[in-house]
């Protein structure tokens, strides 16, 4: 039983529940293509206190709403989770429309039916940086019998996932699972020997002195994705959503091309990052203007074979059935 899954199988009975309480709300008479509440749910993962990257853009900027206004919708909320698989929690409660959260928990979730679909990418190609305590291990190899902490589920998991394999010590070293937030005190403690940390807290901690042992963008294939999602019942609420989305990501990204100076300053203050960390955590080369450009599809491909080697999921996730079509 892999950690993965083990993770998933706790929540198991809660999800059971929220599925069968979700249905037993269903509203006989909505006329399509206009929303049955009028606030949009999106859930995204922290440590941001308010939503970036594009769609925080086009949230701030008022592109979001002037598209998804003439759809019934009237406001916008944003609510932050600690996890992937605690956002996808809240979608099977029928809590949140609109998900934005890694590869690997979102593919985990599908291939274990959450009903949903791929409506885009928030960022792709993200890195990870695995970090050591001062005076710590200076090799992959010297994790061997050590433990690194990571978010099980998350995109950093399967990037050491990868790592350790390839190095051939993924058995003999413990994986244990760490919130982002909990990387630097443990790394002071030194209480783990290599933690893996997300975009944002990565450059953060190596500017605070922890040494880089290895970065995801050394190995391609280890790097993740942001995922776009949204439930099947809001879509087949409002069919005409993902298309209101994306026209809102693009008005957005337009701008932030033109002037990136102010995209990055509004970024650093809505998370709290400096510039600096900001600018190394979220390219803007790594903003998809498409809902499904080509190297995020093959990127995805890519995951999903991984996470079925792995055995981390037991059937693979049909990417084609996943997008939603004419997007």
């Amino acid at each position: 039983m892999t950690k993965i899954d083990n993770q998933l199988r706790s929540r198991r009975t809660f999800l059971q529940m929220a599925l069968a309480a979700g249905a037993s709300l269903a509203v006989p008479g909505l006329s399509i293509g206009q929303a049955k509440e009028t606030t949009l749910r999106i859930g995204y993962i922290g440590p941001s206190p308010e939503l970036v990257n594009v769609s925080g853009w086009a949230l701030t900027k008022g592109h979001l709403l002037r598209e998804i206004e003439p759809l019934g919708y009237r406001s916008v909320t944003t609510h932050t989770f600690a996890n992937g698989p605690d956002l996808n929690e809240a979608f099977l409660a029928g809590s949140v429309d609109v998900g934005i959260y890694g590869d690997t928990p979102s593919l985990v979730a599908r291939s274990r039916g959450l009903k949903n679909k791929l409506i885009g990418f928030d960022q792709i190609g993200m890195d990870v940086w695995l970090l050591t305590p001062q005076g710590g291990v200076t090799s992959i190899k010297a994790l061997e019998g050590q433990v690194v902490a990571v978010a099980l589920g998350s995109y950093m998991h399967r990037y050491v996932i990868g790592l350790l394999k390839g190095a051939g010590i993924l058995k003999s070293t413990k994986i244990v699972y760490m919130l982002p937030r909990d990387g630097g005190p443990a790394l002071e403690k030194k209480a783990v020997a290599a933690f893996a940390a997300p975009i944002g807290m990565g450059p953060l901690l190596a500017a605070r002195g922890f040494p880089v042992l290895d970065q995801a963008s050394r190995h391609p294939d280890l790097t993740g994705s942001s995922l776009i999602t949204a439930s099947d019942e809001a879509l087949n609420r409002v069919p005409e959503l993902a298309a209101a989305l994306l026209r809102a990501r693009q008005s957005a990204l337009d701008e932030i091309r033109k002037n990136p100076d102010a995209y990055y300053a509004f970024h650093a203050k809505a998370s709290g990052f400096t510039e600096e960390v900001v600018r190394a955590s979220h390219p803007i080369s790594q903003f998809a203007y498409d809902a499904y450009p080509a190297i995020g599809l093959e990127g995805l491909k890519d995951v999903n074979q991984f996470l079925l080697n792995e055995k981390l999921i037991r059937q693979p996730v049909d990417l084609n059935q996943w997008r939603l079509a004419g997007l």
